[in-house]
């Protein structure tokens, strides 16, 4: 397995704080430095505990990806939320895209998670032709390119790291707990945020209507974004991002 760092941009980060600690989950093929943004804001106004682990595969190089499958990324988030468990009286999780994911599926099997915050969860996107075409897409061409647009260069620049391919075998692996996730909504009883950007170049805005209409044992609130795009913690409504997930832990 290759170790090295892309990118320096590309590591965990943690800020010590008080008592509520934000596990911060990243999305695929990306870092934590999407959710870097809104981390900081939350220790700099509240002073909370912040963190967000570098997922395996992620980071380094796509060919890494590929030879990772969901319950690689998992195993982290349960192993985090664990660790702040015990060290914190209040844990939050907050995942953006396939962290989102990550995060309703740890909420829906783990006790002592305080809140959920799911942003832009992935339950339908805008490439179904890609989920459907994926068992042959991998074999012919594993390693699919990203559009280079000017949303994704000015992320870049504000200090994104994620990789410029989708590696389709971990790609499917991600859909796989996308099926997970979608049957087992009902299972989740900690305070729900679902956060659904309404100019989502990657994920259809009824994936919103789908979990809050699944999630029916838990107080779910949903907030739309009208101007901003998939990477909504880089966006211009990341304020109000911050002030819902205080709103959610101070609940």
């Amino acid at each position: 397995m290759i170790s090295i760092t892309a990118s320096p941009l590309s590591g965990p980060f943690f800020r010590e704080g008080n008592s509520t600690a934000v596990l911060f989950i990243h999305g695929f093929s990306a870092t934590p430095s999407e959710l870097y943004p809104v981390a900081l804001q939350l220790h700099a106004t509240k002073g909370y505990t912040v963190k967000g682990p570098l997922l395996p595969g992620h980071g380094s190089l796509p060919e890494e990806l590929n030879h990772t499958v969901w319950t690689d990324w998992y195993e982290t988030v349960e192993e985090e939320m664990h660790n702040l468990r015990a060290q914190y009286d209040k844990v939050v999780l907050a995942g953006l895209s396939m962290g989102a994911l990550l995060a309703l599926h740890a909420g829906c099997r783990l006790e002592g998670i305080n809140a959920v915050a799911a942003i832009n969860a992935p339950i339908y996107n805008r490439q179904p032709w890609l989920t459907l075409l994926a068992p042959v897409i991998q074999y012919i061409k594993p390693y699919f390119p990203k559009k280079m647009d000017e949303t994704r260069a000015r992320l870049e620049e504000e200090g994104r790291f994620a990789y410029n391919v989708t590696p389709v075998q971990a790609f499917r692996s991600m859909m796989k707990l996308r099926g997970i996730v979608m049957r087992e909504l009902d299972r989740l009883t900690a305070p729900l945020l679902v956060i659904q950007s309404l100019q989502d170049q990657s994920v259809r805005t009824e994936s919103a209507d789908y979990i809050m209409k699944h999630a029916t044992r838990c107080r779910a609130c949903l907030l739309k974004l009208p101007r901003s795009g998939h990477i909504a913690t880089m966006g211009p409504e990341k304020d109000i991002i911050v002030q819902s997930i205080i709103k959610l832990a101070d609940g």
